[in-house]
């Protein structure tokens, strides 16, 4: 699993996926009112406007995803799982020093 993860944080992803679809977006959404304005007419605004949102609010997002292993308040609590790894597994072996659990700063478990 270590090396999974490892594997998953080194590999980037290239530039050229993101400027792909970057751009794919735009066109699209440069492009919609006109397929849409025949069918819709004057809700057109309102509905691109609505998916225009959800589709950069998406892309947003998937910037936000590519590096799971960091330290910033969006990326895995891998301390925080550590530990509860390590408390698990010396509860089962019946050890009754257990490491402090970890606490939340700012509502955010690191």
């Amino acid at each position: 699993m270590l090396g999974a993860c490892e594997r998953l944080a080194g590999t980037p992803l290239p530039f050229t996926y993101s400027v792909i679809l970057h751009r794919t977006i735009y066109l699209y959404c440069f492009l919609l009112p006109f397929g849409l304005v025949d069918s819709i007419g004057v809700l057109t605004p309102l509905i691109v406007a609505f998916l225009a949102y959800t589709f950069y609010a998406l892309e947003a997002l998937s910037d936000q995803l590519e590096e799971p292993f960091g330290t910033d308040a969006n990326d895995l609590a891998l301390d925080g799982m550590a530990t509860m790894i390590e408390t698990t597994l010396k509860e089962m072996q019946g050890e009754t020093e257990l490491p402090a659990p970890v606490k939340p700063v700012g509502y955010v478990l690191t």
